[in-house]
């Protein structure tokens, strides 16, 4: 969202945001099975009626994820439900009483996003970026290729390049919603593939709702 995931994947989890091309998804088919049990990252979502036992769940779930990140002895969180969680903070009303918790938690994971990007250097990867910008042909044909890939599978998904030099990759699917976005990214092929043609933001969308991954800084906008 080129780097691999051998170089940078210990240093990554260090900083405590995991790693979408360390993620071990194989192929896109079966990630439309995903099941809603996840939120994404979707600014538009309101929750002010949700209930106390609901929001103190989702307090601790990104409590729980965060000590994971920073103990290398635990099990660490998959890239999507880090989002997930991340959301689910910000859903959080703010009158309610796990509010000022929700937000210090908030400050941490921006922190550790922050301290990832300086480790690895975003310099370079603008720089890699760059020199991939005359890849146009290259980026064509991957959307091309892959779009033909979902015909194959049933899944008539409009797989598009567009933007200046072609570097935006967009993913349309009249079924695209949180659940499946959140499959998607846990496969780190697509962000892998994105970052070695130069793409420099990946959108997915049902054509109304649009989520975008920022290739350089390797998150969700």
């Amino acid at each position: 969202m080129a780097r691999t995931t051998t170089e940078y994947r210990s240093r990554f989890w260090n900083c405590g945001l995991p790693l979408a091309a360390a993620l071990t998804c194989a192929t896109i088919s079966p990630l439309f099975a995903q099941t809603a049990a996840s939120t994404p990252t979707n600014t538009q979502a309101t929750t002010t009626d949700q209930p106390g036992p609901k929001r103190k769940k989702m307090v601790e779930r990104a409590s729980a994820m965060m000590k994971a990140l920073n103990d290398r002895g635990r099990k660490l969180p998959a890239l999507a439900d880090y989002y997930a969680a991340k959301a689910d903070l910000k859903s959080i009303d703010p009158s309610a009483p796990e509010a000022p918790r929700a937000k210090k938690l908030l400050a941490a994971m921006q922190k550790n996003e922050s301290a990832y990007v300086r480790k690895l250097g975003s310099t370079n990867i603008a720089a890699k970026l760059d020199s991939l910008d005359g890849n146009i042909e290259g980026r064509k044909q991957f959307a091309i290729e892959t779009r033909k890939q979902m015909l194959r599978r049933g899944l008539s998904m409009d797989i598009a390049t567009s933007g200046e030099h072609e570097t935006v990759l967009s993913y349309k699917y009249f079924k695209m919603d949180r659940p499946t976005v959140l499959s998607l990214a846990r496969s780190g092929k697509i962000f892998d593939k994105a970052r070695d043609l130069g793409f420099r933001s990946v959108l997915f969308t049902d054509g109304r709702l649009s989520w975008t991954y920022d290739v350089a800084a390797n998150t969700f906008k």
